[in-house]
């Protein structure tokens, strides 16, 4: 969201901070905290717009410890000097809380003069949750339709009565599928009744096609293909290099300099002559935010070359770099 010169009003009118002594701010510039008192097992949403002075920008999480429980961070923000940027989070109580600490703090611990304004706290049960939920499917997700039956002649029918089957998705929903598949009629009937696209979850990774160098073997992922193919499953490749040392074949981790760039690119020439236009998308590279085993040894552009030489390979494939933990939790930053 766009920092902003002035902060907007607060959500749900503040919610239980409006008008309410048993919910106070004590103000210290570097950490600025609400003391909830009383608060219920429920869904709790807060918000806040935040700025900070002297510093240009800093990156701010929002914390919550309930005497029991800590929670290390229920959202961030970029804030900046001169305007306000807006910070959503939430959390989840479980049981009663007699007193709940909510504060911001920079993430990396440093003295940064803070100011809050419109800041929110509204709790929700589960049930308002769910309805929300079902409201925004409803909007998003489902649309209105009118259909006009007619005879033969162009002649509208009053009255007809019409049955509709849903046949296939006009998007892709889809899992993760292991080599348990392959000749498993029961297991292939039920991912056939629920999904229409699939990834191989570890069948195609370095450590499982090349256990040792130069020994390559392809005949699961391949015996998989066969029954995608056969159903008409769109898939993506997953992962051509995972940046987690643990898991790469110990063979590679051992390389170093001229060898491992000869052996990734061995990896890529072997993977795309094999499987060129059989997957929508590669996974190229693998958790590169958490982990960066090959820009360490191959320098700080070997992700870039990976990606330009796949798709130099298998032009009509999307590449991806594939992460975890981005969008869940902000422990990640």
């Amino acid at each position: 969201m766009q920092c902003k010169s002035y902060p907007e009003e607060p959500l749900y009118g503040g919610g239980i901070l409006q008008g309410n002594n048993k919910f106070s701010l004590e103000f210290e510039a570097d950490s600025p905290t609400f003391l909830l008192h009383d608060l219920c097992p429920s869904f709790y949403s807060f918000s806040a717009w935040i700025t900070t002075k002297e510093a240009d920008q800093s990156l701010i999480r929002a914390r919550l410890s309930t005497g029991n429980v800590t929670y290390g961070c229920i959202g961030t923000v970029i804030a900046k000097q001169g305007c306000w940027s807006f910070i959503k989070g939430g959390f989840v109580l479980d049981s009663p809380a007699d007193l709940s600490l909510l504060y911001f703090q920079d993430f990396e611990g440093k003295s940064v003069n803070i100011s809050i304004a419109s800041s929110s706290v509204q709790p929700f049960t589960e049930e308002q949750w769910r309805l929300n939920q079902e409201a925004k499917i409803n909007r998003e997700r489902k649309r209105f339709v009118t259909i006009h039956v007619s005879n033969t002649h162009g002649e509208r029918l009053q009255g007809a009565m019409i049955t509709i089957q849903q046949i296939s998705k006009d998007f892709p929903f889809g899992s993760a599928i292991s080599a348990s598949i392959v000749g498993n009629l029961p297991y292939q009937k039920w991912f056939l009744k629920r999904f229409n696209a699939a990834v191989f979850e570890n069948e195609l990774k370095w450590y499982a096609t090349e256990p040792k160098p130069g020994n390559i073997n392809y005949t699961i992922p391949d015996q998989m293909l066969e029954f995608v193919r056969a159903n008409q499953i769109v898939t993506r490749g997953h992962n051509i290099f995972w940046e987690n040392p643990k898991y790469n074949p110990p063979w590679v981790v051992k390389l170093t300099g001229t060898e491992l760039q000869q052996a990734v690119n061995a990896r890529i020439s072997s993977l795309m002559s094999r499987f060129r236009e059989e997957f929508i998308h590669w996974d190229v590279s693998n958790e590169l935010l958490h982990f960066d085993f090959y820009e360490q040894r191959l320098g700080p552009n070997a992700t870039l070359d990976f990606f330009k030489t796949t798709h130099q390979a298998d032009p009509l494939a999307t590449l991806f770099l594939n992460e975890y933990n981005v969008v869940e939790t902000c422990n990640d930053v």
